[in-house]
């Protein structure tokens, strides 16, 4: 229920009620709060972030995203390429990003080639993401990888070839990008850390209090722990080390005991997570049936079924909750056929396993019934919509899209659904933004897609508030603002039920506490 003050103390809240009661807590030393008519609402949780590793990069690549930057074409990324490299030693690598699916928007539609990367920067090994799935580097940068027309595609890969030529066009996908990360210069440490303050701190601004991460090497996890100890930790982490196609072995984790919730208030364990399918901003998600207009392109399996279920296993039994990617409807089978020979060989009512990206589309009657049996976490991305939907339309078809980011019919039959951006790097962290799309279904491109799926303001909040503090394992910590939990709190200016749904992604954050502690401040 609404009150018109709190009280914290020791991190954590002491009194809620009216101004006057609280009023008496205070001593010579309190420190009080007028929010000037804005409204306290609890600390907002990201439950899906690529927050250590994007933190860097918003740093420290050139920036060819078309969400943030003036790019509209292949000549615009490729003059900001060129701008790169002319500040730049000859032979040093040029490591830039783009947007996810940036082809769709851009004159051109398409990404630029080796070809094009070579006229713009001739004498630079040169390497662009378009989000986390397509990586296109030019004919040095091929070189240096050791990529040529003989090159076979990796496991859970692929090396894109001109059909005429034979010769790899610089594009690659999925496990194929490991090869030119593997040549090209990563982040040192100190970069590392610093870009992980910088992003917690964006996240700050949006009112967000936890969020969970996804790593996957040794070094982030170290620099957490440092930053903790620095006194420059000032957002909640709760970590999900990758497990296959990453430098951290399942093996190693149930070696050293670790369990869900290791960790204390500020940094823990939150589960491990694995990839079954590629992404579908790469259209690699693997479908049942083809990518329109491309009859031959299901996607990409990276996990198969008998290396998913061992781990899944393995993880359950270890007391690790699991974190699926899976994103195209034969990824769905494959997580819940895992889930479900796990639980059913080690049955445990509370495990709280999640299926990240599950809730986007395809959530058919039989998929949902096996979701709320089995008590499977879905982790939708909404973002994803508002930003690329008429992208994915594009090449999913309406069809299998009839019904996309289906909410409203999540909720009704039961499923537990809490929100995640997949930020940074994509677009900002930001649930403000999710909370009013998921509300209104008003998306970026200008449509008010599938209305009927709209969920209430309060049911898109307990996204990122009640129900993704019990997906943490912190329902007793975090969630709402009452006597006994965490003083994490976000003041925004106006009431977010008071305003219409679409507008509460405009609503400025005017503080950030976290542990009763001020820690941004417009």
């Amino acid at each position: 229920m609404p009150c018109e003050a709190l009280a914290s103390s020791g991190s954590r809240i002491v009194a809620t009620g009216n101004f006057a009661d609280v009023r008496r807590l205070a001593g010579p030393d309190t420190q009080m709060i007028d929010l000037k008519g804005g409204t306290a609402i609890p600390g907002l949780t990201d439950t899906h972030v690529h927050l250590s590793e994007k933190g860097t990069a918003e740093m420290e690549l050139v920036d060819c995203r078309d969400f943030y930057v003036d790019v509209h074409s292949v000549a615009d990324i490729l003059q900001r390429l060129a701008n790169a490299a002319a500040s730049a030693p000859k032979g040093s690598w040029i490591v830039a990003h783009g947007s996810p699916m940036q082809d769709f928007r851009i004159d051109d539609h398409r990404f630029p080639d080796r070809h094009d990367l070579d006229r713009a920067v001739p004498d630079n090994p040169v390497s662009i993401s378009f989000g986390a799935h397509v990586t296109i580097g030019n004919t040095p940068a091929l070189a240096a990888g050791k990529i040529s027309r003989d090159t076979p595609d990796p496991a859970g890969g692929h090396i894109k070839h001109d059909p005429q030529t034979g010769e790899p066009t610089g594009e690659l996908h999925e496990r194929a990008q490991l090869i030119l990360r593997k040549v090209a210069p990563e982040f040192n440490y100190l970069q590392l850390k610093d870009g992980i303050v910088f992003a917690l701190n964006q996240c700050l601004q949006r009112g967000v209090t936890t969020v969970h991460d996804i790593v996957r090497y040794a070094e982030p996890v170290r620099a957490y722990q440092e930053i903790y100890k620095e006194g420059r930790m000032h957002a909640r982490v709760s970590i999900l080390p990758r497990v296959i196609e990453s430098m951290i072995e399942t093996k190693s984790l149930t070696d050293l005991g670790l369990i869900t919730g290791f960790g204390n208030e500020w940094l823990r364990i939150g589960g491990v997570k694995m990839s079954i399918d590629g992404g579908i901003t790469g259209r690699n998600a693997c479908f049942h049936e083809p990518y329109e207009n491309d009859e031959h392109n299901h996607g990409i399996i990276r996990i198969q079924q008998d290396e998913l279920n061992h781990t899944v296993q393995v993880c359950h039994d270890a007391g690790l909750r699991c974190c699926v990617h899976a994103i195209g409807d034969k990824a769905f089978d494959m997580a819940l056929d895992a889930y479900e020979n796990a639980i059913e060989h080690s049955p445990r009512k509370d495990h709280r396993h999640r299926i990240e990206h599950m809730g986007n589309w395809l959530a058919t009657p039989k998929l949902i019934q096996r979701m709320v049996r089995s008590g499977i976490v879905a982790i939708p991305n909404i973002a994803f919509a508002y930003y690329i939907g008429d992208a994915i339309l594009d090449c999913v078809g309406e069809r299998r899209l009839t019904k996309a980011f289906p909410f409203h019919t999540l909720l009704k039959n039961g499923v537990i659904i809490a929100g995640g951006s997949d930020s940074p790097g994509y677009w900002p962290v930001d649930p403000l933004r999710d909370i009013a799309t998921a509300a209104s279904r008003k998306m970026r491109w200008g449509e008010v897609w599938i209305p009927e799926e709209r969920i209430s303001v309060s049911e898109a909040f307990a996204m990122h508030t009640t129900t993704a503090s019990w997906v943490g394992f912190e329902e007793n910590d975090k969630g709402t603002l009452e006597v006994g939990k965490l003083a994490d709190i976000a003041v925004l200016a106006e009431d977010p039920f008071a305003v219409a749904p679409e507008k509460i992604r405009e609503l400025k954050v005017e503080m950030t506490l976290v542990g009763g502690e001020v820690k941004y401040q417009a």
